[in-house]
C-alpha cells in the first residue's frame, strides 16, 4: 500500500469507495442469509467497487492514517488491515449501515462488527485466512498496538471498533456528539478581558492554553515523546474565578484554532460510587468517550475526588487508596486537557501534584480587582445614583469575585423593581445577603460605606 509523506488534511470524500464496497458486502451477506435474489447488475458493480478501492488505496486514500500512526508502523500494514479498518469505521462513516450491521449480528447488541461478521463479510475461508484475521488483531499487531482499533468482548463475538482519534483523523469530523457519560456541557463564553487576576496568574493560564494548542504539533511535527494531558490545577478560595477561567480557555482555543472546543464539567454524583470498582469504571468510560474530541474536562472540588491516601486500617481504606491510585494513572494517560479546581490545595495527594503540567493560584481579589469587578458586573446600561462611589465600595467591602457577581445582579434586580436606578440601599441589601451566607452575625462595619443604609434595609 502507498501512504503519502507529510501531514495530511483529512478529505471527507477520500474513502467513499470503501463505504460503497462495504455496502455491497453487506448486501451480499443479507442476500445469502435470506435467500433473496441479487440484481443482475450486482456482479459487475461488485467487481467495479473492488477495482475502485484497489486504485484509490494505491493512490493514498488512507493517507490520513499518517496523522495518528508512526511511519514505521504504517509500513507494516497489509490490505487485510485496511479491510478490517473499513468495516470497523463503516457504522461511523455511514450511519445507515449501523442497523444493517446490527441485524446481521443481533446477538451482540451493537453495530460494531464482531469477528464472526468480519469473516463472513470478507469471505475468509480456511484456517490460514481465519488465522491471519486473528493475527492482524492481536495486541501487538499494527492496528491494535497503534491505537487505531479496539477489540472488546470474548470469543467469536469480540467486536472491533475504530478509536475516536483514528475516526476523526480519517473522517475529518467527530463521531461522538453527545456529552460524555458523567459530565455536562458548559456553555459559558468569555474572553481574557473578562478575567480579573494578577499578571502572574494570567500568564500561567495563557501558558496552559498554549500547551493545549501546540501539544499535537510538537508531538507530530517535532517527534517529541508523547505526554498525556495537559493537566492543570486551579487553586484558590471560592469565587476567585477558577471555573470561569476554564471557560475563557475553551473560548480562546475555539477562536485560535478554528475548531469548536467544548468544555465539559464532571458530575461527581454520576462518577463516584460506594460500590467497589464502579468509580474506576465510570471514570474510564468518561475519559474513553473524550478521546479524539476537542474538549476540556473540568473537575470542580477535586480534593473530594483525589484526596490524600491514608493509612490502611480496614478493607474500605485499601479500596479508597486504590481508587485514588487508579485516578492518578488514568488522568496521566488521558491525551486531552483536564482542569481540576480546589479550594483546599493541601488536601490533594502530593503524588498527584507532581503530575500537573500547570498549577495556577487564584488569590482573593484586592481593592483594585474588586473595583474592576464591580464596574464590569454592574449592568453597563443600568442608571446609577449620583452618590454611588465604586472606589469606596471596593475598598470598604471585601467580597470574592463570585460574591460580587451575585451581589451586583441582586442589587440590579432590586433597583429594577424600584424604578431603575441602582443606589446604595440596593447594594446594601445585596451585600448583606452575601455576607449572611456564612451563617454568622454580620457587623455593620463589614458593609463599609454601605453601613449607613443598614437601618433602612433591616
Amino acid at each position: 500500500m502507498t501512504i503519502a509523506a507529510g501531514r495530511i488534511t483529512p478529505d471527507r470524500n477520500a474513502l467513499d469507495g470503501e463505504w460503497a464496497r462495504v455496502e455491497l458486502l453487506v448486501m451480499l451477506a443479507e442476500s445469502l442469509r435470506s435467500g433473496a435474489t441479487l440484481p443482475d447488475a450486482f456482479p459487475a458493480r461488485f467487481d467495479d467497487a473492488g477495482e475502485r478501492v484497489a486504485g484509490e488505496r494505491a493512490n493514498g486514500s488512507w493517507a490520513a492514517l499518517r496523522n495518528v500512526t508512526a511511519e514505521t508502523v504504517l509500513h507494516q500494514f497489509i490490505q487485510l488491515d485496511l479491510d478490517i479498518l473499513a468495516l470497523a469505521l463503516a457504522p461511523e462513516a455511514r450511519p445507515a449501515l449501523a442497523p444493517r450491521f446490527h441485524s446481521l449480528q443481533p446477538h451482540t447488541g451493537e453495530a460494531n462488527p464482531c469477528l464472526a461478521l468480519i469473516q463472513e463479510l470478507l469471505m475468509l475461508d480456511g484456517g490460514e485466512q481465519i488465522g491471519m484475521l486473528f493475527d492482524r488483531l492481536e495486541p501487538h499487531s499494527p492496528l491494535v498496538a497503534s491505537g487505531i482499533v479496539r477489540v472488546v468482548g470474548k470469543g467469536a463475538y469480540q467486536s472491533v471498533s475504530a478509536s475516536p482519534v483514528a475516526a476523526k483523523a480519517l473522517l475529518g469530523r467527530a463521531t461522538d456528539l453527545s456529552p460524555p457519560p458523567g459530565a455536562h456541557l458548559v456553555t459559558v463564553e468569555a474572553s481574557w478581558d473578562d478575567l480579573v487576576l494578577p499578571p502572574a496568574a494570567l500568564a500561567d493560564l495563557r501558558g496552559f492554553s498554549t500547551w493545549i494548542r501546540c501539544r499535537d504539533g510538537v508531538i507530530d511535527d517535532w517527534k517529541a515523546r508523547p505526554l498525556g494531558g495537559p493537566l492543570a490545577l486551579f487553586c484558590g478560595p471560592s469565587g476567585s474565578g477558577k471555573s470561569f477561567a476554564a471557560a475563557v480557555i475553551a473560548t480562546e482555543l475555539t477562536a485560535r484554532t478554528g475548531e469548536n472546543w467544548a468544555l465539559y464539567a464532571l458530575d461527581l454524583g454520576r462518577i463516584m460510587s460506594k460500590y467497589v470498582g464502579e468509580t474506576e469504571q465510570n471514570l474510564n468510560a468518561l475519559l474513553d468517550a473524550l478521546d479524539g474530541r476537542r474538549a476540556i474536562l473540568q473537575i470542580d472540588e477535586a480534593d473530594g475526588l483525589l484526596g490524600k491516601r491514608g493509612e490502611v486500617t480496614d478493607a474500605r481504606d485499601r479500596y479508597a487508596n486504590l481508587e485514588v491510585s487508579h485516578m492518578l494513572s488514568r488522568f496521566e494517560r488521558h491525551a486531552g486537557p483536564v482542569i481540576l479546581t480546589t479550594n483546599l490545595r493541601a488536601n490533594i495527594d502530593a503524588a498527584f501534584l507532581r503530575r500537573f503540567q500547570q498549577i495556577v493560584d487564584f488569590p482573593a481579589p484586592d481593592t483594585k480587582a474588586r473595583r474592576l469587578l464591580w464596574e464590569r458586573l454592574l449592568p453597563a446600561r443600568a442608571p446609577r445614583a449620583a452618590d454611588l462611589d465604586i472606589e469606596e465600595l471596593a475598598s470598604g467591602v471585601r467580597l470574592s469575585g463570585g460574591a460580587i457577581h451575585n451581589a451586583a445582579f441582586f442589587a440590579s434586580v432590586l433597583a429594577f423593581e424600584d424604578g431603575g436606578t441602582i443606589a446604595g440601599e440596593h447594594l446594601a441589601r445585596a451585600v448583606w445577603a452575601e455576607l449572611s451566607k456564612d451563617n454568622r452575625q454580620v457587623r455593620r462595619s463589614e458593609l463599609g460605606p454601605l453601613g449607613r443604609y443598614l437601618e433602612e434595609t433591616s
